[in-house]
């Protein structure tokens, strides 16, 4: 008798696993972004907004909308794009982020986001 449940728990669990895999591919978690651009050697570092994005937005995609959206970073090729959980997170890590680059005597502009 021990023999039956083996396989109808092994099906339970598969299908169960399969399920929440599924699930998780389906719905895209919301995530916040900013970008950095001039962040090696300045003069000015940039530092965009911070936006609503998703975990599956790659590095190019999140470099080309920052471009798209923020006059500033039109003609800039040295950025990087910094990704958090929550949006006191991502707030943090810009402000901390502004006063480390003031401390080695670099400008920053922080871009505020542009009104339509």
């Amino acid at each position: 008798m021990n023999t039956m449940r083996l396989p109808t728990l092994l099906l339970t669990c598969g299908l169960l696993l399969g399920s929440l895999v599924l699930r998780a591919q389906d719905a895209p978690k919301t995530i916040y972004s900013y970008a950095v651009g001039n962040w090696r050697n300045g003069p000015t570092v940039v530092i965009s907004p911070l936006f609503e994005t998703t975990e599956q937005a790659s590095t190019p995609q999140l470099i080309a909308r920052v471009k798209n959206d923020y006059s500033a970073f039109k003609d800039i090729t040295d950025i990087d794009v910094q990704r958090f959980a929550t949006i006191e997170e991502g707030n943090d890590s810009r402000t901390t982020l502004r006063a480390k680059y003031h401390m080695r005597k670099l400008e920053v502009l922080m871009v505020e986001p542009e009104q339509n």
